[in-house]
């Protein structure tokens, strides 16, 4: 079966990506296993980082409403106490961008951090560096599951690799192998707009197994989450909608999708190879993984 012409990827639209991705954040561990992994794992990775500059430079490229950013800003901070941070931010998102903006102002001990914003997509942001001949390196790099929507991701990683400083290190956190999230494209990738111009389905171990053929250390971590998806389930429930949507990929993929494909996800995704029932509420295996570069 080809991919209905009715079904458009998700990333095609900012600001109903934007939408869907608060739902998914609501319903969601995401946030809570990676700042479990902040907290254990990469504040000492981050201690590393430097060289005992005075100033640092941050690149966070898709960085969403900025919480997670913002937490890793405060690691450097902790690490390298009095050391000021310019934070360059990339996201193509004008409501992500003004989510993060709000969240700076009602932030407090940032006085030693400056932000650069940049709403516009990675390739844009490559693209105008390239223009400019920017020469521009940072100390600390970090692209959490962004590189779905980066049509040429292993020229963009070789790209950004070059502007790590010398003692720096690259963050990258995408979907685990053994995730719902591979399980339905594994399934359904010919169904859905998974795989296209503007979104590709990559693993973790994927991209650690590319980076090692490039001849580049790096250490891979596992972030084991669930998705709490029952409301899908709930017909005529807008936050269900949404979050199949993000689920999904597909935009507005409850309205578009073919009514015998749509029940057949709607079977699959509740089903062990994607979901646990516990309680009543469907848990859906959202299992992702942190590869940590150091050139």
């Amino acid at each position: 079966m080809n991919v209905s012409p009715a079904l458009k990827s998700l990333a095609c639209d900012h600001d109903h990506y934007a939408k869907t991705f608060n739902i998914f954040l609501k319903c969601s561990q995401e946030h809570e296993c990676m700042v479990e992994f902040f907290d254990k794992e990469l504040a000492d990775i981050l201690a590393r980082i430097g060289n005992g500059k005075s100033s640092m430079n941050v690149l966070g490229v898709g960085s969403g409403p900025g919480e997670m950013d913002l937490h890793m800003l405060r690691k450097i901070q902790e690490k390298h106490p009095g050391v000021h941070i310019t934070n360059d931010v990339v996201d193509p998102s004008s409501d992500h961008i003004g989510k993060y903006k709000e969240l700076v102002s009602k932030s407090q001990n940032l006085e030693n951090v400056s932000f650069n914003w940049n709403q516009m997509s990675s390739q844009e942001y490559e693209q105008q560096m390239k223009e400019k001949n920017d020469n521009k390196k940072w100390d600390f790099i970090h692209m959490i599951q962004v590189l779905y929507y980066i049509q040429n991701f292993e020229e963009t990683l070789t790209f950004f690799l070059k502007h790590l400083e010398q003692n720096g290190r690259m963050l990258l956190i995408l979907i685990s192998g053994n995730s719902g999230w591979a399980s339905i494209d594994k399934k359904y990738s010919t169904c859905l707009p998974l795989q296209n111009d503007t979104c590709a389905v990559i693993s973790s171990h994927f991209i650690k197994d590319i980076i090692q053929k490039m001849g580049i250390k790096c250490q891979h971590y596992d972030l084991p989450s669930v998705i709490d998806i029952t409301t899908c389930f709930n017909d005529g429930s807008e936050e269900g909608t949404l979050l199949l949507d993000f689920v999904t990929q597909t935009l507005n993929f409850s309205k578009s999708a073919p009514p015998s494909l749509k029940a057949e996800i709607m079977k699959y995704l509740r089903g062990p190879e994607c979901s646990t029932v516990k309680d009543e509420k469907i848990m859906f295996n959202n299992n992702s993984g942190a590869v940590v570069i150091e050139p």
